[in-house]
């Protein structure tokens, strides 16, 4: 329990004359007021509670404490009492909201209120917050506090199916939820890549499913392959024991079993509950495949229900999750039971068959006490009548779930994501793609804009995803989650009047190396440049802002040996600048944040972006229609920024659309032109697909324009170029890019719409 380790914060025990400076909590408190003096913590503290209910509580701090002191504090029943004493009390006026504390600290005592446990637990972890290392003199500033959180669910998801994790990390991962009194731990138990969970009546869940053959190595959808057997799961009595040691934090442990899809490893061991009846193997790779269960087999309900009958005797809590995302339909089109289970239900497509499997299993679920929460597919088809739901895929979900009067909880993947690279992913370990910063994730507004207030009371909360593909370890683990699950913690904790980035990130700073005495491997991504260009003051030059997420140091730059100087009555070879740069030819820079503390250089590593420049970069640019609000960051200038998209996708580099989209380049003066070309995504298995073709055509007034040709690409993995070379004379270049339409039959979604991503603009 690595969080029993008390932190730092410099404090004096003795006396002040003055009024304490405000700690560096996280979550900011909803109101703190400081007063003079300090509270000695010694071992001649004893500590109150006033109900036996509160024992659990009391010995929490008590064991907190004996990692401090040479003695650990005498735990007592409510009484008079001399000397020091920290008082644990349950208030019953009534007016104390749920899970919120009042924290009162004079010279004498402490005293901790709250109207249930959960509030009286969070206070604790604020009073941990106080308290200085082992070794220092152990003493808490006086101050009061007044504190209850903004959202009832306030989560934390970790994926151990792509990757298994033993129970002590789970316990660790749990108490940093506590730390930052998050209330919700969602448990992704089973996917295609394994089967985590012990059910007795079905032992080849954990005997087969469980294991799988090989892993998945590099980026996705390049099949390369290990052959090393993986796997690992829970037994029942470990899946008690991480639900009481949650339970004992005011932690609920939401366990997911995904259904109907995300489904191999179940059906690798009970193949009779496909369509097809298998064979069927443990999935060494990543994305979504084909088979599910099927929906026209009662024997296969049967199943589902046997399985969370067991889950549901683990699990206490109220929600259970059933997944229901990424559900491929093509196994049903194919198949007659389901087809016969359409007809005689009276379900005009698949979408209404998987609403039928969704509807059928919360009857189960409500019959048994208890409520169901799923990914926003569930959705698709019509909404199960008592369902809540996960809203993944942007806000939509959740907003359609709160005005249908159904409670969500909000967990984009633009801001909740941690599984997203934080830093430049020159320097980051391979992730999936995304770029989410711990700014982007502090700047996450949980209810949508678009809600009436009456509407707005079913938005439950937020949650933070973890999932594993690319997290092989326990460290990778942490290193993905912290600081960006503290920033999400405050979003969720403290109103929203009372958030300030700049402030939050001081006390981040502070909380470093506290993370760092505890053992936990936070990312300092916080720390790197970044390079971040944007249009310059006239076409054909691009401004370059450089900023870091602290307030400590200086962003600096430098110009490697060998790239031509875009500034050359600015630049020094190597040297440091903290200006603005303007760009208006090729080059490569580095970014650095210096230290102006201790006048040196920071351990951090450099951020570099290599800019190529040709006839388009920087140039005037319309997209017709604008990009799609989740992938428009940079705006068009995206296309003409010179940045060629890496290997490591990452949102800034390209931009999204769901339809056709035309593109006009104005180059600024007539051109001799030989090579006109633009990249795009080729990424099946996120739902990307090329497009049909490109239709290039040019202009030399900007009203009459001229077709040059179409262009096609070959379908490659990754990032494709669509070119035509053929000399030419012109002003504009319009590019008329055709959308791929619906995903077809055999790919991820199909049926769906696909994605269209666009990246550099190149003409030569």
């Amino acid at each position: 329990m690595r969080f029993l380790l008390p932190v730092l914060i410099l404090l004096s025990s003795c006396a002040s004359a003055q009024t304490n400076p405000e700690p560096p909590l996280i979550p900011r408190p909803v109101s703190i007021t400081m007063a003079e003096g300090y509270f000695p913590v010694t071992s001649a503290v004893s500590i109150i509670i006033d109900s036996k209910e509160l024992k659990s509580e009391g010995s929490y701090l008590r064991d907190v404490l004996a990692t401090l002191l040479p003695e650990a504090p005498m735990l007592l029943p409510q009484r008079t009492i001399e000397g020091p004493v920290i008082a644990l009390a349950i208030s019953n006026d009534g007016e104390m909201p749920t899970e919120g504390y009042s924290l009162h600290i004079t010279p004498e005592r402490i005293d901790l209120v709250s109207s249930d446990r959960a509030g009286i637990f969070h206070g604790i972890q604020t009073l941990i917050q106080l308290l200085p290392p082992k070794g220092s003199e152990t003493a808490v500033p006086c101050l009061t506090i007044t504190d209850h959180p903004r959202f009832a669910w306030r989560g934390m998801h970790l994926d151990v199916s792509r990757h298994f994790f033993g129970v002590e990390f789970v316990k660790m991962y749990i108490d940093l939820l506590a730390r930052y009194k998050m209330n919700r731990f969602h448990w992704h138990l089973t996917d295609d890549q394994g089967w985590r969970i012990e059910i007795k009546k079905y032992p080849k869940l954990t005997e087969v499913g469980a294991w799988r053959s090989g892993s998945q190595i590099g980026p996705y959808g390049r099949g390369e392959y290990d052959s090393i057997p993986y796997g690992g799961f829970y037994t029942q009595e470990q899946v008690r024991e991480v639900v009481a040691y949650a339970a004992a934090r005011h932690i609920t442990v939401v366990p997911e079993i995904e259904m109907p899809g995300h489904a191999m490893a179940a059906l690798a061991a009970y193949p009779e509950y496909s369509c097809k009846g298998g064979p069927f193997e443990v999935q060494k790779g990543w994305g979504v495949f084909e088979d599910v269960f099927c929906a026209g087999n009662d024997s296969t309900f049967s199943f589902l229900q046997d399985v969370l009958s067991e889950v549901m005797g683990l699990f206490p809590g109220e929600y259970i999750h059933i997944g229901g995302d990424e559900c491929p339909k093509e196994s049903w089109k194919a198949c007659a039971k389901c087809q016969a289970r359409m007809k005689s239900e009276g379900l005009k497509d698949e979408h209404e068959l998987q609403s039928y499997v969704i509807q059928r299993i919360e009857k189960f679920v409500n019959a048994k006490g208890r409520k169901i929460i799923g990914w926003d597919e569930i959705l698709e088809g019509g909404l199960a009548p008592n369902a809540a739901v996960m809203s993944w895929r942007g806000t939509e979900g959740g907003v359609a779930a709160a005005k249908s009067g159904h409670y969500a909880v909000m967990s984009p993947g633009s801001h909740c994501y941690f599984d997203h690279y934080q830093g430049d992913p020159a320097n980051e370990p391979l992730a999936i793609g995304g770029y989410t910063t711990v700014q982007k994730v502090y700047s996450y507004e949980p209810i949508p804009a678009e809600l009436k207030a009456d509407q707005a009371k079913y938005i439950l909360g937020a949650q933070g995803n973890v999932w594993t593909e690319y997290i092989l370890t326990p460290e990778q683990v942490e290193y993905m989650a912290v600081p960006r699950m503290l920033a999400l913690a405050e979003v969720l904790w403290t109103p929203k009047d009372k958030r300030d980035e700049a402030d939050f990130i001081k006390r981040l700073e502070l909380e470093f190396p506290k993370l760092e005495a505890t053992g936990v491997n936070a990312s300092k991504s916080l720390y790197q440049v970044r390079i971040k260009p944007r249009q310059g003051n006239k076409p054909g030059t691009i401004e370059l802002d450089m900023s870091s997420g602290t307030s400590r140091g200086t962003c600096m730059y430098r110009l490697e040996e060998g790239y031509d100087r875009p500034d050359r009555t600015q630049s020094i070879v190597n040297g440091f600048y903290q200006k603005t740069l303007l760009l208006n030819q090729s080059g490569r820079l580095e970014g650095y944040l210096t230290d102006t503390i201790s006048d040196r250089w920071t351990e951090y590593p450099p951020s570099k972006q290599e800019f190529h420049f040709n006839l388009a970069t920087a140039q005037k640019i319309t997209t017709t229609p604008p990009p799609a609000e989740r992938y428009s960051e940079g705006g068009a200038f995206t296309l003409v920024d010179g940045i060629t998209a890496q290997e490591k996708r990452v949102n800034t580099e390209w931009l999204g659309w769901l339809k056709d989209v035309t593109i006009t380049v104005d180059l600024g003066s007539e051109q001799d032109i030989s090579h006109i070309g633009i990249g795009a995504l080729n990424e099946t298995y996120s739902w990307i697909h090329l497009p049909k073709q490109v239709e290039v055509s040019i202009s030399s007034d900007g009203k009459n324009y001229s077709p040059l040709g179409s262009a096609e690409a070959k379908a490659t993995v990754g990032r494709s170029e669509f070119v035509i070379n053929k000399a030419v004379k012109a002003r504009y270049v319009r590019l008329v890019v055709k959308h791929a339409g619906l995903i077809p039959e055999g790919f991820p979604g199909a049926g769906k719409q696909s994605w269209l991503f666009l990246d550099e603009i190149e003409v030569h």
